[in-house]
């Protein structure tokens, strides 16, 4: 194993593409939402794993060096996924037995 390989180099390198993740599962799970016929089952795993992730990304940006969350946050792309993280309003709202996420990952 190389010296780079650390939780943090990791964390560095991958962090974007796990939140671009989070965010794609997200747009399916709302999609879901809206379907008449959506699988239950299929809602729930992906909440769940909404549930999970969110707190995860964030305990991973913490954890980030500096000098890369820094250039994260000012990026020239149009939506910064550190950004989104941060102005996720995850809350959760109870219908049913069901749980709605409810978040913010446009960055405005």
């Amino acid at each position: 194993m190389g010296e780079n390989n650390t939780r943090v180099a990791v964390y560095n390198e991958d962090y974007v593409s796990l939140n671009h993740a989070y965010v794609q599962i997200y747009k399916s799970y709302n999609k879901l939402l809206d379907c008449q016929d959506a699988d239950e089952e299929v809602l729930s795993v992906m909440r769940e794993i909404l549930l999970v992730f969110n707190p995860t990304l964030d305990r991973i940006k913490s954890e980030m060096t500096v000098k890369t969350r820094y250039k994260e946050e000012n990026s020239n792309s149009s939506v910064s996924s550190a950004k989104a993280v941060n102005d996720c309003s995850a809350s959760a709202q109870n219908t049913s037995s069901s749980i709605i996420l409810h978040g913010n990952f446009t960055g405005e």
